[in-house]
C-alpha cells in the first residue's frame, strides 16, 4: 500500500493498479470484468450515455459511477477563467480510502464553441469541470468502459 505524499500531484501508473485494482494481471482483468457487467447494465438502464453515429458515449455520471465502484473520487484542483472568458479546470482522481492522488486531467470550455460561447460564466465553468472529470476517469479507466461495451471518449468531449 502506498503512503500519501504531501505536495504530490500524480503517482506513477503502477501505483494506480495496486491502489484500486489487483496487481496480478489475471486478477485485474477478472475484477474489471466483474465491474464492467453491472456497470454496463446500470449505464444502459439509467441512460447515462448518448448515442452518436451508432456508438455509445458515457456521460460523466457513468464515469463517476465507475469511479465510485473502484473507490476513486474526483477532486477539483483548480478552475480558472482565461483571458477570453473560457474556463480551464483540472480534476484529480483520489483514492477515497487512502487519499492518494491517482491521476487527473484538465479540460477547457471555450467561448469559441458554438454551444458555450454565449453561455453564462457559471455554465462554462461547470462544463470545464465536467469535461475534466470525464477525461481524468477516461485516462485511467477508459479500458474498463470499453470492456463494458461503450466508447472510451466521454460524451461531453464529443461534438454535438
Amino acid at each position: 500500500m502506498s503512503e500519501v505524499i504531501e505536495g504530490a500531484t500524480t503517482l506513477p501508473a503502477p501505483i494506480l493498479e495496486t491502489e484500486v485494482l489487483p496487481a496480478d494481471p489475471r486478477e485485474m482483468l477478472q475484477k474489471a470484468s466483474d465491474i464492467a457487467t453491472p456497470l454496463a447494465k446500470f449505464i444502459h438502464e439509467r441512460k447515462l450515455y448518448s448515442e452518436m453515429k451508432g456508438k455509445k458515449y458515457v456521460h460523466v455520471e457513468g464515469w463517476a459511477t465507475l469511479g465510485s465502484m473502484l473507490g476513486v473520487l474526483p477532486k477539483e484542483k483548480y478552475v480558472r477563467e482565461l483571458e477570453d472568458g473560457s474556463y480551464e479546470a483540472y480534476i484529480e482522481l483520489v483514492n477515497r480510502h487512502t487519499g492518494v492522488v491517482l491521476g487527473g486531467a484538465s479540460s477547457i470550455c471555450g467561448v469559441d464553441e458554438k454551444r458555450w460561447g454565449s453561455a453564462d460564466k457559471y455554465a462554462r465553468r461547470s462544463m470545464a469541470i465536467t469535461r475534466a472529470t470525464g477525461k481524468a476517469y477516461r485516462i485511467s479507466f477508459g479500458w474498463i468502459i470499453k470492456v463494458a461495451g461503450y466508447e472510451a471518449t466521454p460524451a461531453e468531449e464529443m461534438p454535438r
